[in-house]
């Protein structure tokens, strides 16, 4: 046997992949041989190598250390879910508003406020589109360089557009309104996040002209003051909106979101009021404030079947420093002797007087007391009173406004001449309770179904002393609103119907649909058999007693002056200083206009500055209405007419007109001379309580000779 004995040449080859050796011909697997590691190359250090496929071992503190690392690791991830649920799930809306605000635009697009139109369709309020510019400081790269160059162009301190350019928010309004040559002007600035959009602007086409009842409108397009606010709802309309996508430099991107919902317009809004009326009106009373050396007034004319306010002139004297424009152009010569070619001249009321204000009606008010009367039977016309030169109510005296003998007077005496004392005397037979009834029957005391903002309801008295029924009666310590004093003469006009007073006739849509505004239906106060009796003594008022100045021949008219007291700030009445008021229908026979004058804070009674005033207002009133005259027609049954020789004293209470009223002709009865008393009123009378008030036997009487409770409200 020849070859290499077993066990001898070649080593076994170790198979690579189980790691055990085999003999070159066979098979089966042999374990490879144990071999010594390679001697260090260091003496002193060896390397651990465990055997292959044995775990490393680690001591307690390398266990501690590596649990705290899987345990922080888990706390994170499970923060970071938790971080995730939030911002994927609970707020994911805001998130995406957040991001949404990067590129995506919402405009708010304002409506167009609905326009006020007088009863003839002309426009006394409007808006018209304007431009507004606004900034998206998201857009500005260099606000301070945008602030200096929209500066001079908007009229606006470059430091406030500079702090607007810098805000936070993606939409900042720099200037609202602007003309539209402003707005060109900024648009060829070409700045990057400066853009405009068309709001609209409240305009008064008639200037200032019966600003009080309009009231204004604010920047955002709110009503703050009168109709404008009352109606606010119905004329402001609901807004639109515009969303849009946008790119870093404001442009909508091509095929982004674009959502637009158009604005709706308010509801035009149309009044009773009759624009040429309410000029002529203002004219009127701006020449009969100046005249009077008033510090304020108010004309209304009113239509008699309807109760629809067709003028309200509400005017006052400036105060010192004020800088508005006058409210109409009046030809008013300066005093003489003054440096001045004009007057100062009365701009408009600051609020809606007519409504607002009270006052002491003086004896216009006498014509409640004395329906009542009638109503209630207690006096017919004919029933004649003695009339003394004064007379003692509780312990104080009380006077007429002029010095006279006693007389015996009718009842339409006592109206013609406005005796106070003859109308106490009615009312003592009347009492307290039926007097306090008719006052609130006619209106007094509760504020007009016309509800206007801050609207009065007047004042009653809260505590009936002995004097009351005399001051009450003659107009004194009661207050009412100029509307309410209107209407209530208005009753009268009306055959006795109270018709309440309207100042809104209806709503248009946009749908060119009108509206009209509810209004309560009208009840009747006293018969119309009261009304004709109280129509034919009014008739002698303006004929032959106080109110001669608002004569309008050929016209009849029916009417009452009145002239109550101006309340000084430290109790008590400011001595010559009145209230001077006319109140009256026309034509008489059949009333078509009823009207009411109210100048205020004037040393002159109502007959020279308020009838005559009337009279002007009434004329054009007849004439823009075209409204004829009537024949006349006889008195009412049983009603005793006045006479100039009962009229005792009517002609120097009356007075002259003042000088510069315009006053229409008219045609004056001759009256024959009389044969009355021209004493002068007692210097002072015993009056033993200290809050009587003082009165005045004429504008010029001084204080010192007001003792004695004396109104001047006989006009």
């Amino acid at each position: 046997m020849s070859g290499r004995p077993p066990g001898r040449g070649r080593p076994p080859r170790a198979d690579a992949a189980s790691g055990t050796t085999r003999a070159r011909g066979s098979d089966a697997p042999r374990p490879a041989p144990h071999r010594r590691p390679a001697p260090s190359r260091h003496p002193t250090l060896t390397r651990y190598r465990p055997a292959h496929g044995a775990p490393r071992r680690l001591d307690a503190s390398g266990r501690k250390r590596a649990f705290a690392l899987l345990l922080v690791s888990a706390v994170v991830f499970a923060g970071i879910g938790v971080r995730l649920v939030l911002i994927q799930g609970i707020d994911s809306q805001r998130y995406i508003a957040v991001g949404s605000s990067e590129w995506q635009q919402t405009v708010t697009l304002p409506a167009e406020r609905g326009a006020i139109l007088d009863r003839n369709g002309l426009e006394l309020a409007m808006s018209v589109p304007q431009k507004t510019i606004y900034a998206d400081p998201h857009q500005v790269s260099d606000p301070r360089a945008e602030a200096l160059a929209l500066a001079p162009v908007l009229g606006i301190d470059a430091a406030t557009l500079q702090n607007d350019l810098s805000a936070a928010g993606g939409f900042v309004y720099l200037a609202r309104t602007v003309s539209d040559a402003t707005a060109a002007r900024v648009a060829k600035l070409h700045l990057a996040g400066i853009y405009s959009l068309e709001e609209p602007k409240r305009f008064y086409p008639a200037g200032q002209l019966a600003s009080p009842l309009l009231g204004t409108v604010g920047t955002d397009g709110t009503g703050l003051a009168g109709l404008e606010y009352k109606y606010n709802a119905a004329l402001q309309g609901h807004p639109g909106k515009l969303i849009e996508q946008i790119d870093p430099q404001g442009r909508q991107l091509p095929g982004g979101l674009r959502e637009y919902r158009a604005p709706v317009a308010g509801q035009d809004l149309v009044l009773s009021i009759d624009e040429p009326l309410q000029y002529e009106a203002e004219q009127a009373l701006a020449q009969a404030i100046v005249a009077a050396g008033a510090k304020r007034g108010i004309a209304l004319l009113m239509d008699t079947k309807t109760g629809e306010i067709l003028a309200d002139a509400e005017l006052s004297m400036p105060t010192a420093g004020n800088t508005e424009p006058p409210a109409v152009p009046v030809n008013i010569p300066a005093p003489p002797g003054s440096k001045a070619k004009t007057q100062p001249q009365p701009v408009e009321s600051s609020s809606a007087t007519a409504f607002t204000n009270v006052y002491e009606p003086g004896s216009v008010n006498k014509l409640v007391t004395i329906s009542a009367a009638l109503q209630t039977g207690v006096v017919v016309p004919s029933d004649t009173f003695t009339i003394p030169n004064s007379y003692q109510v509780a312990g104080t005296t009380f006077h007429d406004a002029e010095s006279h003998a006693t007389e015996h007077w009718t009842v339409t005496d006592i109206l013609a001449n406005s005796s106070n004392i003859g109308t106490i005397q009615i009312a003592k037979r009347l009492g307290k309770d039926s007097l306090l009834r008719y006052i609130h029957a006619f209106g007094l005391g509760s504020i007009t179904d016309i509800d206007f903002p801050g609207e009065s309801a007047g004042l009653l008295p809260t505590y009936w002393s002995g004097t009351s029924i005399a001051d009450v009666p003659i107009g004194q310590g009661i207050a009412v609103t100029a509307v309410q004093m209107l209407a209530a003469y208005n009753t009268i006009a009306d055959g006795g119907v109270y018709v309440p007073p309207k100042l809104v006739d209806a709503t248009i849509d946009g749908q060119g649909k009108e509206h009209p505004v509810a209004y309560p239906a009208p009840h009747r106060v006293v018969s119309s058999t009261v009304a004709g009796e109280m129509t034919t003594m009014l008739d002698e008022v303006v004929r032959v007693g106080t109110g001669t100045a608002a004569n309008l021949d050929p016209y009849t008219v029916a009417g009452k002056t009145g002239t109550g007291l101006v309340p000084s700030p430290n109790g008590g009445y400011e001595a010559g200083h009145y209230v001077a008021s006319f109140a009256g229908f026309v034509p008489a026979e059949s009333p078509r206009i009823t009207g009411m004058v109210v100048v205020d804070d004037t040393p002159d009674y109502g007959a020279q500055a308020s009838a005559p005033t009337f009279a002007t207002i009434a004329r054009d009133a007849l004439h823009e209405l075209d409204i004829p005259p009537l024949p006349k027609r006889p008195p009412a049954a049983g009603v005793p007419l006045a006479t100039p020789q009962s009229a005792t004293g009517a002609g120097e209470i009356a007075g002259a007109p003042l000088p510069g009223m315009a006053v229409p002709p008219r045609v004056t009865p001759a009256r024959p001379a009389t044969t009355a008393t021209t004493a002068a009123p007692p210097t002072s009378t015993s009056v033993p309580r200290s809050t009587s008030a003082p009165g005045t036997a004429s504008p010029s009487t001084t204080a010192a000779t007001v003792r004695s409770r004396s109104s001047p409200g006989t006009g």
